[in-house]
């Protein structure tokens, strides 16, 4: 009776320890407000969305509004992170005068603004998703190869993402809800149509930011910058035998030496032969390549682009056919389309 009294005992503290473990655990993902706010809590919320914002505007990515993070023109580092922190800044000053007009508790200036920018910090995640190597290669495959159809395996990898951008981005509102409420100790209708306000305001504000100060940022330089390197000479074997082969009625599936996997993936027979079917009828057979020049962007430092005239034997003015490898001289990206001198 007293070893099974003892088992128990154990089983029962044992239980006891791993949910509270798993409590601690939610508390930090959905509401670290309560072991950070104020003064910490800021510390460390500016930290994720400086980072987020450096990183972004290292590669061309930021903050478009309060919770958007998109791709843009090329701009300084310091605009980036001045949209960023706008970002942070008119939602969170917005709900500071909300919380002080709903609330009958003390509201105090470094809560609000301490909770909304620790509620950021999964921003961080996003900007790091975005600029990782598998979401690179899969955005640029998907705009450079030039296909009209994506496979399965592509659009299942573009669903993946996308869903998990959902996610972070529900998080985030989620946890700038909740440091809403808790430095205003506000709930209810008024405190959600106050948040979904400063919210939208907010979006609004950022965006409008960022065009009024890139009127003030001279022109950037070009996207890409013109580099010398040997690989054209195998973007043009693999570029030519494809083209080729298409022309003698063979849409072949390209091996792991050739390409990457994502490229691989999208290149299928059925894509190869219906973009063959629209090229031939735009400039007709394919004759040959006549290399112009490589291009690196800085936004894609993996990558090399491989501009090439296409003689092809019913086209007025030759097309560009651009040939994308990476450092390893695998194929990312093939596509056909009109000549401009500027690289588009």
């Amino acid at each position: 009776m007293d070893a099974s009294h003892t088992l128990d005992s154990h089983t029962r503290a044992s239980n006891t320890r791993e949910s509270t473990v798993r409590r601690t655990w939610r508390m930090w993902l959905f509401n670290p407000f309560h072991f950070l706010a104020g003064g910490p809590a800021l510390a460390w919320g500016l930290a994720c969305i400086v980072l987020a914002a450096w990183i972004g505007g290292a590669y061309d990515y930021r903050y478009t509004g309060t919770l958007s993070f998109q791709l843009s023109t090329p701009t300084p580092i310091w605009l980036a992170i001045t949209q960023g922190l706008t970002a942070w800044i008119v939602p969170s000053a917005l709900l500071y005068l909300a919380g002080r007009g709903l609330s009958r508790s003390r509201v105090r200036l470094i809560d609000v603004f301490g909770t909304q920018a620790l509620a950021r910090a999964p921003g961080l995640l996003v900007a790091l998703i975005v600029l990782s190597p598998p979401f690179q290669d899969l955005t640029t495959s998907l705009i450079a190869q030039g296909a009209t159809d994506f496979s399965v395996a592509q659009l299942t990898a573009l669903t993946a993402i996308g869903t998990v951008m959902v996610l972070l981005l529900v998080w985030i509102v989620l946890l700038m809800y909740r440091g809403f409420a808790v430095s205003c100790h506000v709930a209810g209708g008024w405190a959600i149509g106050a948040f979904i306000a400063a919210i939208a305001v907010g979006e609004i504000a950022t965006g409008a930011t960022g065009q009024l100060l890139q009127g003030t940022v001279a022109p950037q330089p070009v996207a890409s910058v013109t580099v010398q390197s040997d690989q054209h000479h195998r973007a043009a074997q693999l570029a030519t035998r494809i083209l080729e082969g298409h022309e003698q009625g063979r849409f072949e599936s390209l091996n792991s030496e050739e390409a990457t996997e994502v490229f691989r993936t999208g290149f299928t027979a059925e894509v190869q032969r219906h973009n063959h079917q629209t090229i031939r009828l735009m400039f007709g057979a394919f004759e040959g390549l006549d290399y112009i020049e490589t291009r690196y962007m800085d936004s894609q430092p993996h990558l090399l682009i491989h501009r090439f005239k296409g003689r092809y034997g019913a086209a007025s003015r030759p097309p560009e056919v651009r040939v994308v490898l990476d450092r390893d001289g695998m194929l990312a990206g093939l596509w056909i389309k009109p000549w401009q001198d500027e690289m588009l």
